[in-house]
């Protein structure tokens, strides 16, 4: 009878006009309620992208995606969904706690202890963050944090900082590591200090190493016309047009961009970017 009834009702809402209200309620209930996970992470999504979904609720369906995706193993994902939570509401608990168990499962083990610690600065009554927070210190043990763990305790004190999120992007580029959410780092350092021309050279780095030659020579061409004299922006812009069949115009960037900085084209050879 359970499972007639959910038919029933899914038949009913199919009728609804989506981005109707009644379409919108049923997909909301669906986001928190469905048993069916991509059924569930379907639901949410259609809440998050509808123009007249309030902030609240879009940061909610957030974190429920977010867990779903979690559940799901699909943690870039899941990290991603609570980053955006919490950039519509800092003030989530349950986004850094959540982003917290899915940074300790992956190994990152001082970006899990700066999400705990974030959620018991908001609520230090809160069993389950103190929980959480002492397992992440007993796995940090001996465990030396290094710059990424240093970079992400400094974004969690600082994340109005948006040099601190383009270092930290351009540190995963440079080592191939997490592109997805070195972008997701980039696209943030670019929301607080849009057109910084330093920043879209990271992001363009993400996009070679992503192999999104198209996306990598948008950033570079805007990083370029804000300062045409940076060897790294030319050379960046030069790869970029060579992946894409631009041989001439490739090679005049390489060329000066080696000019202006003598040596780039090693520089670049070490973080896995060659012509």
């Amino acid at each position: 009878m359970r499972a007639r009834a959910l038919l029933v009702a899914f038949a009913l809402v199919s009728c609804a006009p989506a981005g109707s209200a009644a379409f919108l309620d049923e997909q909301w209930r669906l986001c928190q309620d469905s048993v069916i996970p991509a059924q569930r992470i379907g639901a949410c999504g259609e809440v998050i992208a509808a123009a007249s979904t309030p902030p609240e609720r879009r940061a909610q369906a957030l974190v429920q995606r977010g867990l779903q995706r979690a559940a799901q193993a699909q943690q870039v994902r899941a990290i991603s969904d609570f980053g955006r939570a919490l950039r519509i509401d800092p003030a989530l608990i349950d986004a850094h706690i959540e982003r917290g168990v899915v940074h300790q499962a992956r190994g990152a083990i001082y970006e899990a202890l700066a999400d705990f610690e974030a959620a018991l600065a908001l609520d230090p009554s809160s069993m389950r963050a103190a929980s959480l927070r002492e397992d992440a210190l007993v796995a940090a043990e001996g465990v030396e944090p290094g710059e990424l763990g240093r970079l992400s305790l400094l974004i969690e004190n600082d994340p109005g900082n948006p040099s601190l999120w383009n270092n930290r992007c351009w540190w995963r580029a440079v080592n191939g590591q997490e592109l997805e959410i070195a972008l997701a780092d980039c696209n943030e350092a670019l929301r607080l200090d849009p057109g910084n021309p330093n920043f879209l050279d990271s992001r363009g780095l993400v996009h070679l190493k992503r192999a999104d030659f198209a996306a990598a020579l948008v950033d570079y061409d805007a990083a370029v016309a804000a300062d045409p004299s940076n060897g790294h922006f030319l050379f960046g812009r030069g790869v970029s047009r060579l992946r894409l069949a631009r041989t001439a115009e490739g090679q005049a960037d390489l060329a000066a961009a080696e000019r202006l900085e003598p040596g780039i084209s090693a520089r670049y050879a070490e973080y896995g970017v060659a012509p």
